[in-house]
């Protein structure tokens, strides 16, 4: 999806909004006491789901089987983060310290030009489990200082569930509502709960993100309504609706709509066949939606009222998902590829692109190793690329999209098959996350070509290399992150 008021704005902190949201949490001790089952029962290594965490979630969140301990379904996350990142853009000539997002220092922690540190970058307290009969839900409200403080609603599912016969078919259906595109989904392909599952606010990142991976329609800004179903244990349906929540409560609840607002209802679809046997699964699928999207409108005026004519975005992607799983080992491979053809004429007109159709790809290609449910390793490719737009991708080096590079995951789950003893539901991930760049924001070398310093000296002598022309593996970060879930 086209951001073009937020282009800058995105290069900087477009990682998280590009690979995945940053707030992303699932293993809810509140599950582990619903269904007396270890986090290790629903995940490989959390938030990523076995084939009985998928059917759980589908099921509504209320399958039970655990002991009565009189508690509410109540539980919490902390999220505490160190992100070292490459060559500065704002440094001076020669300088070797890293980018420095454009805020205030001290924000959420102690910062300096290279390293940000922040102990307490997520707080999230969570509702996740039965509400009555087949009614359930995983709603999350997150205080979050990464750039400033801010208490949001976040992810939130809520669903009906049951099931039927129909002549031969066993179908397990659902009426399901939720806050942001995917969300909902059952796999750990889709943008949602894909891969990366936690990332820094602070490390630079593409300046282009299609729209289900990107950040403008996230909770709070809309909402959806939708239904499924899952037959013969194979043969997964789903199709829903978004619409955007109103302006009041944007401000209310976000601070504040997205610079790309959706206009009317956008159609969500996903299809997907998944086979289980043995140790085995394997799952092919296809998703998509369509929208309407007001690009850089007044934000002081209602939804849909800006006086332009709309963007239509359509997505189209294809995914799958192989995983072996045995009580000592797990392998998860995993592949995504999105499509999206962007119509561009209300951006054209209010000159915030030139050309009227763009295309945009995603491609991930991921890997994970689990060893014990306690030691997890991932490595995961990841291309974005599409058409040049001088007017879009301005000031990308070559007016292009593409971006390109390597993510590779270390992490240590201590508590995965039954934490201590005094608390014996809670969960943690302490681990690496290391971003390698080939290509960002379509250039490898001097991809910064109408940069200045911070003395107002123009970087490159006005696009020719030299020794302090930033390169892609400039952005090139290490993340170290500690999740603890109780």
């Amino acid at each position: 999806m086209p951001r073009p008021s937020r282009i800058g704005a995105a290069a900087v902190v477009g990682l998280a909004a590009f690979m995945g949201a940053g707030e992303q949490a699932s293993a809810l001790p509140s599950f582990a006491r619903q269904t007396g089952q270890t986090c290790s029962t629903c995940h490989t290594a959390f938030p990523q789901l076995t084939p009985y965490g998928r059917r759980f979630k589908l099921g509504g969140y209320t399958a039970g089987g655990g002991i009565d301990t009189q508690l509410p379904p109540v539980s919490f996350m902390l999220q505490s983060q160190f992100t070292n990142i490459g060559r500065s853009l704002n440094a001076p000539l020669g300088s070797s310290s890293a980018y420095a997002p454009p805020q205030a220092p001290g924000l959420g922690g102690y910062n300096d030009t290279n390293n940000w540190t922040d102990f307490s970058s997520q707080v999230s307290i969570f509702y996740g489990g039965k509400i009555w009969g087949n009614l359930g839900a995983f709603i999350q409200a997150t205080y979050a200082q990464d750039y400033g403080e801010a208490f949001n609603w976040d992810n939130s599912d809520v669903r009906y569930a049951d099931t039927l016969h129909i002549g031969g078919f066993d179908v397990l259906w659902g009426l399901d509502f939720n806050n942001n595109p995917t969300v909902q989904d059952p796999w750990n392909t889709t943008p949602a709960w894909g891969f990366p599952f936690i990332s820094s606010p602070f490390a630079p990142g593409p300046a282009a993100a299609t729209m289900l991976e990107g950040a403008d329609w996230g909770p709070g800004q809309v909402v959806s309504a939708g239904a499924y179903a899952f037959i013969n244990d194979m043969l997964y349906l789903e199709f829903s609706a978004y619409g955007a929540t109103s302006k009041s409560f944007q401000w209310a609840i976000t601070g504040g709509p997205p610079s790309n607002l959706l206009s009317g209802v956008a159609p969500y679809y996903r299809v997907a066949l998944e086979k289980n046997w043995g140790e085995h699964s394997l799952e092919v699928g296809a998703y998509g939606m369509n929208a309407n999207v007001i690009t850089g409108g007044n934000q002081s005026l209602p939804v849909g009222t800006f006086g332009w004519p709309t963007d239509i975005i359509t997505d189209n992607g294809f995914d799958a998902q192989y995983q072996w799983i045995t009580d000592t080992h797990a392998v998860t491979l995993r592949a995504n590829y999105i499509i999206e053809r962007q119509n561009l004429v209300s951006s054209v007109l209010q000159g915030f692109a030139a050309n009227n159709v763009d295309y945009l790809r995603s491609l991930k290609l991921s890997g994970e190793y689990v060893y014990k449910n306690t030691y997890a390793f991932t490595a995961t490719y990841f291309n974005i690329n599409g058409t040049a737009d001088m007017t879009l991708y301005a000031p990308n080096a070559n007016f292009s999209p593409n971006s390109e590079g390597w993510m590779f995951d270390a992490s240590y789950l201590p508590f995965s098959r039954g934490g201590p003893s005094f608390w014996p539901w809670a969960n943690a991930r302490i681990g690496l996350t290391y971003t390698l760049y080939t290509r960002f924001n379509g250039g490898t070398n001097n991809i910064d070509p109408t940069a200045v310093d911070v003395n107002g000296t123009t970087l490159c002598n006005g696009g020719s290399v030299t020794p302090y022309c930033r390169k892609a593996s400039d952005n090139n970060t290490l993340l170290a992150y500690a999740w603890f879930m109780w």
